[in-house]
């Protein structure tokens, strides 16, 4: 199958990859001359690893084959299972060449040809702890022994997961410059997960008036907007039953809209309002519920009217 060399995800990738790929082999020849340096044995295998993670995501799973036996090769070199050995290295040095050769013919538009299976068979051999070596077939000359494979598998060390972090971090940077973004898609979504919102739903709502109250046992609306001021009256007052002819004054005014309360019997208010204790006379302008009541009877006609100061009781936290 042929490559669309216009994809200009493809270019970017050929760009990244070519020049990790020319790194490799740099890499790989310093490292014969030093097969015990902890840093060139991580930088080859996150270069191994960032590049089949661009293969992966345009589908070309031939290159990708090859890399990931090379990158865990690498792992087991930089978690000290294995020491690097002449063999090991001509291995890993096959399997470059055939992704480089890879490289190239999608860079021609081709389809990248499959490493052979007797080098990715050796490449598997030494990508398993142990100092065993494939034999010309590919097998290995002596398998490992279980429990070493058991342990390697089940005792990842803080290394190892401290490279496979960076690893990722090469590969997010990878596609980040293929897409032409600075900001990964994960990125992005954890972003869009920490805008936190203060509203709540109406199963919310429901939820915790259930809990307040009682299952089933209250309204089951959200409140209006008066009910809230009527509990300000009540908490404006000090806890008593007693309220100042200001509050007095907007109760009326949430009962027949502002400045259009009665205004005919305002004589009989005021017398009402003259029979107070005599506490109210010295400065204190509070009248009690009674008091209250008696007005609203004056005013409406005897249990006529409408009971706000019970409701303003009863709407108090």
């Amino acid at each position: 199958m042929a490559i669309d060399l216009d994809d200009e995800i493809l270019q970017d990738f050929l760009v990244e990859a070519g020049e990790i790929l020319e790194l490799l082999s740099e890499q790989l020849i310093e490292l014969e001359q030093a097969p015990e340096d902890a840093d060139l044995l991580n930088a080859v295998f996150r270069g191994f690893h960032t590049v089949k993670g661009g293969a992966g995501f345009l589908a070309l799973d031939s290159m990708v084959d090859c890399c990931h036996v090379c990158e865990d090769v690498f792992n087991v070199l930089r978690n000290n299972e294995r020491a690097v050995s002449p063999g090991l290295m001509d291995c890993v040095l096959q399997g470059l060449d055939a992704v480089q050769v890879m490289f190239t013919e999608i860079q021609e538009g081709d389809e990248p040809t499959p490493a052979t299976p007797e080098l990715l068979a050796k490449l598997k051999v030494y990508s398993v702890a142990g100092d065993n070596e494939p034999d010309d077939d590919g097998a290995a000359d002596t398998p490992p022994a279980e429990n070493e494979v058991a342990e390697s598998a089940a005792e990842p060390d803080a290394q190892n997961t401290e490279s496979r972090d960076e690893t990722d971090d090469d590969f997010d940077a990878l596609l980040n410059a293929m897409d032409g973004k600075g900001e990964s898609a994960a990125d992005a979504a954890i972003d869009a997960g920490s805008v936190n919102s203060d509203d709540i739903s109406d199963d919310e709502f429901e939820s915790l008036l259930d809990d307040l109250h009682g299952k089933g046992k209250h309204s089951g609306g959200k409140p209006e907007e008066e009910k809230p001021a009527a509990a300000e009256v009540k908490a404006a007052s000090g806890g008593d039953e007693l309220m100042t002819d200001d509050e007095f004054d907007s109760i009326l005014d949430q009962m027949h809209g502002k400045g259009k309360g009665p205004t005919a019997d305002e004589d009989k208010v005021d017398e009402a309002k003259t029979k107070a204790p005599a506490k109210a006379d010295d400065g204190n302008e509070m009248i009690t519920d009674d008091e209250f009541d008696d007005i609203l009877d004056q005013m409406h006609g005897k249990g006529k009217g409408p009971t706000a100061a019970s409701d303003t009781k009863a709407t108090a936290p």
